[in-house]
């Protein structure tokens, strides 16, 4: 809806099944214009917002703004992402295995096509090209089991044994996914993310790595407190407490 009739952006439409666009018309019979200006609002502002973006509160006109954005990224396809991004990677990868840095990509999220943009790491032929480009230890992956787990293409914890030694840092996070593809943060318990799965091979493969719980459920009093999405307190030290448990009970196996 957003991208098809707020966006309107050339040629949206082509890429939804013809369900989806029946879906959307028939959401936009119903939809306020006060509705219509709280999406506009949660997906652009606030979003924008929590990066540090370019479009802020109180901005006139924030689709306007959205779209010159977009228009950056006219003619760059995936091609030419990789071809941008293996540029990059020859240029400072030299300088991180000077100084011993380790560099690590963190997967696009979710890992799929958005709003017409192509994506740089959303499976594991991407992860494979990536860690190829410039084949250094130092060239390595933030395996985010949220992100990967949000794409149905994925077998996340596949995708954790085959690249457990090039990952240098490790975000521990799940997701619930439906049929269509829509997706929502699970328990650090369940999910497609595989968490004790994901413990098991890490813990086997490559021990001692850096890693957080990442995003964490709003919960008691923390739901009247100012967070950025996923990162209230109480629900982050309940997330932590579940992965120690199950770092715990793996290493005692």
């Amino acid at each position: 809806y957003f991208d098809c009739l707020i966006l309107k952006r050339k040629d949206a439409d082509k890429e939804y099944t013809p369900e989806e666009m029946k879906q959307v018309y028939e959401l936009d019979k119903t939809m306020t214009e006060s509705e219509k200006d709280n999406l506009i609002d949660t997906i652009i502002v606030k979003t924008q917002g929590f990066v540090n973006g370019n479009i802020k509160e109180g901005d006139k006109n924030p689709v306007a703004i959205f779209n010159k954005l977009l228009a950056l990224y006219e003619g760059i396809d995936k091609t030419q992402l990789r071809e941008n991004m293996k540029y990059f990677l020859e240029q400072v990868i030299p300088t991180a295995e000077k100084y011993g840095v380790n560099l690590c990509v963190h997967p696009d999220d979710p890992p799929y096509a958005v709003l017409g943009l192509p994506r740089i790491v959303t499976s594991g032929e991407d992860i494979e090209w990536f860690l190829k480009a410039v084949d250094s230890p130092n060239n390595g992956l933030t395996f985010c089991a949220g992100s990967l787990s949000a794409g149905l293409h994925n077998d996340v914890p596949a995708l954790a044994r085959r690249f457990a030694k090039r990952t240098h840092f490790v975000h521990l996070r799940s997701t619930e996914v439906s049929e269509n593809g829509s997706f929502t943060e699970a328990s650090h318990l369940a999910g497609r993310g595989h968490i004790i799965e994901l413990v098991r091979i890490f813990e086997r493969e490559n021990p001692k790595l850096p890693m957080r719980v990442d995003h964490g459920r709003l919960m008691l009093e923390d739901i009247n407190k100012s967070y950025n999405p996923g990162y209230s307190f109480l629900g982050r030290m309940l997330a932590l407490a579940q992965v120690e448990g199950i770092i715990a009970t793996v290493n005692n196996k």
